[in-house]
């Protein structure tokens, strides 16, 4: 399972792509230093007590360090060539719109820079150095964070994600994303946005909470649909394909079987129970199963790989139902 690293913000702000993720994400780790996480709201603090779906990740010095240099060597752009560079961040003058001292209205804390990068905001009258840390313009601080988020995925092999689309221009620009894990996100929102029947706003946390993990081995399935479809993603699927895709989800077993030339007539009696119980498809009982058909090994890896190719589609197949009657 990849990593995702969530930022800017120590939890998602926006209510709606957290819920969302609930429904979709199997994890993501979002960068809250040791000694601020008492500063995570309740709902977040429940989903982390309650759920598996976030934990908080405290940033190492080296981190923050290398995060810092790449981010002044950034500004330093930015400050040099303030009109041509200021449309990445929805400006018109970067540098006059840095240099206003009311637009310093985020706060980045010290656990997570390095004393230059202080240095560096104060000398150029672009951030102040507070008690808690440096309190920077919103566009200076999610340069920064993105940057502390990229040094972080690298080390634990991830892939960052985020809420905010107002600094998309400047995302696409550094090229910080995977345009694949950006593109896979969305369809699976997409999905979900498909079969939600309410306005998600108006489901609680405790409902979806009770929802993911009643579904858990479901939404894992769900993944590695996914996964298995990346491809026809990037290719056009639509998300409503993809729903209409699992109406027949014994259509690859069967095909593998009459491949094989055995006929559906001669598969044991313990086979069809184990398609119609995949909880019971143990690697033990599918060997034995399988030995029990007398085939050769090609064909035994075929029906193999059906049998459990069609335990993951059951499953996908039923988390999407019960999405549809989630309220």
């Amino acid at each position: 399972m990849k990593k995702f690293i969530y930022y800017p913000n120590l939890e998602p702000p926006n209510t709606e792509w957290l819920k969302f993720s609930i429904l979709y994400l199997e994890k993501f780790e979002s960068i809250v230093p040791y000694g601020r996480q008492h500063l995570i709201s309740d709902d977040y603090r429940k989903l982390l007590n309650e759920t598996d779906l976030v934990e908080m990740y405290s940033p190492e010095y080296l981190q923050g360090e290398r995060a810092s240099i790449k981010s002044i060597e950034e500004a330093e752009r930015f400050l040099q060539n303030p009109y041509r560079r200021a449309p990445l961040m929805n400006q018109i003058n970067i540098e006059r719109s840095w240099r206003n001292d009311q637009n310093w209205t985020y706060q980045i804390f010290s656990e997570k820079f390095s004393y230059q990068f202080g240095e560096f905001c104060e000398r150029e009258n672009i951030g102040r150095i507070n008690g808690e840390g440096l309190i920077l313009p919103k566009e200076l601080a999610f340069l920064f964070m993105t940057h502390l988020a990229q040094e972080i995925s690298y080390e634990r092999n991830g892939s960052i994600i985020t809420d905010n689309v107002e600094f998309d221009n400047y995302s696409n620009f550094s090229r910080v994303h995977n345009p694949g894990t950006i593109n896979r996100n969305k369809f699976m929102k997409g999905i979900i946005s498909l079969l939600v029947p309410a306005n998600i706003s108006e489901i609680s946390f405790d409902t979806l909470i009770e929802f993911r993990n009643r579904n858990r081995e479901s939404i894992k399935a769900f993944n590695n649909q996914i996964n298995l479809l990346e491809d026809s993603i990037g290719n056009g699927i639509t998300e409503r394909q993809f729903v209409n895709s699992f109406n027949d989800i014994y259509s690859e077993l069967t095909r593998e079987i009459v491949l094989m030339g055995i006929g559906l007539a001669s598969i044991p009696f313990a086979t069809y129970m184990l398609i119609n119980n995949p909880q019971a498809l143990s690697a033990e009982y599918s060997k034995e199963i399988l030995g029990a058909l007398g085939i050769g090994l090609g064909g035994t890896y075929a029906v193999k790989r059906a049998l459990f190719d069609t335990r993951e589609r059951r499953l996908c197949k039923k988390y999407l139902a019960n999405i549809e009657r989630l309220k």
